[in-house]
């Protein structure tokens, strides 16, 4: 960027990792950014990105794209109507990890198939295919600028290319890369911003107690967030890794549950059912589709919704249309998710956070996981 002066903005898909340290240095060059999400690996970069977004100025937007559906707008619409009535509690899940998770870190020694056999089985084939010795480095990958501001590690083929997002060191796991598709619609619709408490369970890491190498395979989350205004306290639940919650005794016996993932708004009145990227929402009893069938739009359209996602961002820039999901909004979301990750290194434990202070203020020791230090030679400026 420093060569490309007709550079104008930049759009960062890198593993997550590199999210911020990428976002951050084109922000302070003036470069309008679109990072796809997670927004950030750590908490406290979720921060910083947020505060350098609004020193610079700069047409910020994350990429969920569901937050620019009709979809995403209609059920913001029903639930501020009251069409389920108060809602005080949502269930949100999704299929992943569709990559390893709840797996060992490759060493040097010959592998045992015993000690794997636990594992999926692609993870376990390219396990006993690779795990011994030493591995060159593909010619096309620059490993040392993959790492970024990650741990040095030697290269691997199990973490590269694809499998980095269940790895500690690069990805922030199942609930880091679907929760800012799925949490988002009730995190946008129900007006939340930070959780009074988060509690995590899992299935064990992958490695060890010194060397938490990967995320669990399955985890679950609970988050309260505290009452807004007139709108009630509320409590979110995460299910990933097959985990799925309850059936709904509103649902119809004809109406499945979409394993790959979706979320359930409980309310007084019925719940709100919709999939992954805030799709095809509908309403039970189905008496409430029909009472609400006029309700106002009170939420823009997005020109070529979902699909245009990335578009809505240019024509930001461009000034012809107000921007979809910026940091502003984006940030707070992600550090609700992320602290969801964190509050897996206390299973069991009700975590009590304080927002303001960004700090679990029971548990100290936990603390350490809201940020991660750099390699040397990085860093957000």
């Amino acid at each position: 960027m420093e060569e490309e002066k007709n550079i104008d903005a930049v759009v960062i898909a890198t593993p997550d990792h590199f999210h911020a340290v990428a976002a951050s240095a084109a922000m302070q060059m003036g470069k309008h950014v679109y990072v796809q999400k997670p927004l950030t690996y750590s908490v406290k970069e979720a921060r910083e990105l947020k505060r350098i977004a609004k020193e610079t100025g700069v047409v910020t937007q994350m990429g969920n794209q569901g937050h620019s559906s009709d979809d995403a707008r209609q059920v913001n619409e029903w639930v501020q109507a009251g069409a389920i009535g108060p809602v005080r509690e949502v269930h949100v899940w999704t299929n992943r990890p569709i990559w390893p998770q709840g797996v060992p870190r490759p060493t040097t020694a010959s592998s045992n198939r015993s000690d794997i056999e636990w594992n999926r089985k692609v993870t376990e084939d390219l396990l006993l295919r690779s795990m011994s010795g030493k591995h060159k480095v593909p010619k096309d990958l620059d490993w040392d600028v993959f790492l970024g501001p990650a741990p040095y590690r030697d290269y691997h083929p199990i973490y590269h290319p694809f499998n980095w997002r269940g790895w500690v060191d690069w990805g922030v796991g199942a609930l880091g890369d679907m929760g800012a598709h799925l949490i988002d619609h009730p995190y946008w619709a129900l007006g939340l911003e930070y959780p009074d408490t988060v509690q995590g369970t899992s299935t064990p890491w992958g490695g060890n107690q010194e060397d938490r190498a990967t995320y669990p395979l399955s985890t679950t989350v609970h988050y309260t967030f505290p009452s807004r205004g007139m709108l009630p306290e509320v409590t979110m639940h995460w299910y990933d890794g097959g985990l799925m919650p309850s059936r709904p005794a509103e649902l119809p016996d004809d109406v499945e549950l979409d394993r790959g993932g979706g979320v359930i708004f409980q309310g007084e009145k019925g719940v709100l059912y919709h999939k992954t990227y805030g799709s095809d929402p509908q309403m039970y009893p189905q008496s409430l589709m029909e009472q609400y069938a006029d309700t106002p739009q009170t939420y823009k359209r997005i020109e070529g919704g979902r699909g245009a996602h990335e578009m809505n961002w240019i024509r930001a820039i461009k000034g012809e249309e107000k921007i979809s999901c910026p940091f502003e909004y984006a940030a707070p979301l992600n550090e609700t998710m992320l602290l969801g990750v964190v509050a897996l290194h206390a299973p069991g434990e009700i975590l009590r956070y304080d927002g303001k202070k960004m700090e679990f203020t029971n548990n100290k020791d936990v603390n350490r996981h809201l940020h991660r230090e750099y390699r040397d030679g990085w860093a957000i400026a």
